[in-house]
């Protein structure tokens, strides 16, 4: 006895099968450090998979996100050419110096940036190589359209004030 017809039967599983891939692609937090992929437009994806990182980013720990600025870089193909404004995201180490900190928060794959009294939500969505951090259409004032682009630094860090 069939308690499923054939058609419907298929539309379970392919439901089940898309609830499972959202989960398995889900991101509940961001730890270390994370640039802006350099390529990456205000809401287009980046051109170059994120190989090249901005030059400022973050250090996500324990419910705070320290802004961050690459020092040393010597990079010439930048975007508007701009030199040491970017670095290849592959490189042993860089020398950063910290800057303000805010407070963030996650949840549900959010990211919750606190700043001026007001809490911003942005999407995240793991990409193949970089994660995608999708402003929510309620805006702070001080929040814009833009759509982040963001990859993990796994190199070493060395800070200089």
């Amino acid at each position: 006895m069939c308690f499923v017809k054939p058609n419907n039967f298929l539309l379970i599983v392919t439901l089940l099968f898309f609830n499972f891939s959202i989960k398995v692609f889900a991101v509940e937090k961001l730890d270390g450090a994370w640039f802006e992929c350099e390529f990456s437009g205000k809401t287009s994806q980046p051109t170059d998979n994120c190989e090249m990182l901005d030059n400022d980013g973050f250090i996500f720990s324990n419910n705070i996100a320290a802004h961050i600025s690459v020092i040393d870089s010597q990079e010439t193909n930048c975007k508007k050419n701009k030199i040491g404004q970017c670095f290849q995201s592959n490189i042993s180490f860089i020398t950063v110096r910290k800057g303000r900190k805010d407070k963030v928060k996650f949840e549900d794959s959010k990211l919750i940036l606190t700043f001026l009294g007001c809490g911003q939500v942005f999407y995240l969505t793991s990409k193949v190589d970089y994660i995608q951090a999708k402003p929510d259409a309620k805006k702070c004032f001080w929040a814009g359209k833009k759509i982040f682009y963001l990859k993990k630094y796994n190199g070493k860090l060395i800070f200089k004030k």
